[in-house]
C-alpha cells in the first residue's frame, strides 16, 4: 500500500483516542504536540494519561467505547488491544467522516510516522505501515544529526523568505533563488551551528538594490 504524505493541521480541532494504555499515550502526545483538542475514551487509563487529564491537557471519558460517543471530530484513533473492537471503531468512524487510524493495522485511513520535531522543523519517517519498529530505529539513528540548530536555521530562512519576495516577484524566481542558496554548504552550517554564516550567505545572495 502506498500512502499519500501530508501534514495535517489539527490545531484546536477535536481528535479522539480510544484506549488509555502506553500505545494510546504515544498517540495522545503526538496530537497534543500538534495543538489538537484531545479526547480520550477508556474505562481505565495508565498513570501518564491520568496525569495529562489532571493537568487539564485532555478530556477523559471513563467509559467503555460506544458508537454514540464519537459524534464529532477530525481524527479517530483506535488504540485498544481488542482486534474486533478496533475494527468496529474503524467502521463507526468512517461512517461519521473521521480519518481513522487503528494502531498496527494497515486497513487504517492513515498511519502516524516516526518523527523528529525541532520547533517548526519536522522530519517524518514511514515504512508504509510495514514496520513501525524500523521507523523508530531510523528515527533514533537520525535524532542526533538534527538538533535545535535546524529549528533556529529554519527561523532565519523563514524571515528571509519574506525578504526574497520583495526582490523576486514570481514563484519561479524564488524557487531558483532558494535552490542556489540552499547548497551542501548550508547543510554543514546547520550541522555546525554557524547560524551567523548562514544568514550572511543568504544576505550576500540577495540583489544589492
Amino acid at each position: 500500500m502506498k500512502f499519500y504524505p501530508i501534514n495535517l493541521n489539527v490545531e484546536n480541532k477535536k481528535c479522539i483516542v480510544i484506549g488509555g494504555g502506553k500505545i494510546a499515550l504515544e498517540k495522545i502526545w503526538g496530537l497534543l504536540e500538534a495543538g489538537a483538542d484531545v479526547e480520550v475514551i477508556a474505562p481505565k487509563v495508565c498513570a501518564e494519561v491520568e496525569e495529562l487529564f489532571a493537568q487539564g491537557k485532555i478530556n477523559l471519558i471513563r467509559e467503555e467505547y460506544s458508537e454514540e460517543k464519537i459524534s464529532d471530530g477530525v481524527i479517530l484513533i483506535a488504540a485498544t488491544n481488542n482486534f474486533e473492537l478496533n475494527r468496529k471503531i474503524l467502521a463507526d468512524g468512517r461512517a461519521r467522516n473521521f480519518l481513522v487510524n487503528i494502531v498496527d493495522d494497515l486497513v487504517s485511513d492513515f498511519t502516524v510516522p516516526s518523527r523528529i520535531r525541532r520547533g517548526d522543523f519536522l522530519l517524518a519517517i514511514s515504512t508504509g505501515g510495514k514496520s513501525p519498529g524500523f521507523s523508530r530505529f531510523v528515527r533514533q539513528m537520525l535524532e542526533k544529526d538534527f538538533d535545535e540548530n535546524f529549528a533556529e536555521g529554519l527561523k532565519i530562512i523563514s524571515e528571509y523568505r519574506q525578504v526574497a519576495k520583495k526582490f523576486f516577484p514570481t514563484f519561479e524566481e524564488r524557487i531558483k533563488f532558494w535552490r542556489e542558496v540552499l547548497t551542501p554548504e548550508v547543510w554543514q552550517l546547520l550541522k555546525s551551528g554557524d547560524l551567523t554564516a548562514l544568514e550572511n550567505k543568504i544576505k550576500k545572495s540577495l540583489p544589492t538594490s
